[in-house]
């Protein structure tokens, strides 16, 4: 079954339209993203890699039968900004979750450059959350902005080298949550050539598979099944 679909209801044999009832229009598929800060990834690395990006993106969201899927990300430098890029240029609308109110975001940003690209990116989110509250430690704050993006997420994008968090909010924090929450992750090396992984978390710990059409499809129906 699709993720948009009517709700179609069978008297004595003949298809008739359910009564006329108000409902919630049906929830697209929710894509969340992380990944490493420029400090551990650079832009040409990012580069390399896209051609690794683009055809998981893509099948997601073919594949979903939505007409505007939805990714959701922190818009920190580095990874979450390439990959919001690369959604919104193969069709998904940005949810920009950011960890404090916009314009204090933007100041601790590195450059002129930065700063513009970033507001060029909230100009083309659809939907933007500012995370209020005390600013406190920055790793805080960052781990609280991946915890509420996980909130919306039906599954995890990863652009991650797979060693720990230097410090806490990392990718390895958000990727760890998502197993705790058994929210399916796509971990995409920060390696050229290198295929996409899916890790499953299941009961008995998580499952390592490679990540070819056959299976993004189960994780799409696992994600159908789950919303029921």
């Amino acid at each position: 079954m699709p993720f948009c679909s009517n709700d179609v209801r069978e008297l004595e044999g003949i298809a008739t339209p359910a009564p006329c009832h108000p409902r919630p229009p049906a929830r697209g598929l929710h894509v969340g993203v992380t990944g490493h800060r420029l400090n551990r990834i650079s832009q040409h690395q990012l580069d390399q890699i896209t051609p690794q990006i683009e055809p998981v993106l893509a099948h997601l969201a073919s594949a979903s039968r939505c007409i505007e899927p939805v990714l959701l990300s922190n818009l920190a430098e580095g990874s979450d900004r390439h990959l919001a890029w690369l959604g919104l240029q193969i069709g998904y609308t940005l949810h920009a979750v950011l960890p404090r109110p916009r314009d204090d975001y933007a100041r601790g940003f590195s450059s002129a450059a930065s700063r513009r690209e970033y507001r060029a990116l909230l100009a083309d989110a659809a939907r933007i959350t500012e995370l209020r509250g005390p600013l406190g430690v920055a790793g805080r704050t960052y781990l609280r902005a991946g915890h509420a993006l996980l909130d919306q997420a039906d599954l995890l994008l990863a652009l991650w080298d797979g060693a720990p968090s230097r410090g806490t909010g990392g990718t390895a924090d958000v990727v760890d949550e998502a197993f705790r929450r058994r929210i399916p992750v796509l971990h995409l090396s920060t390696r050229p050539r290198q295929r996409p992984r899916l890790l499953w978390p299941r009961a008995g710990g998580t499952v390592e598979q490679c990540c070819d059409r056959r299976r993004l499809d189960a994780v799409l129906a696992h994600v159908r099944d789950t919303r029921r």
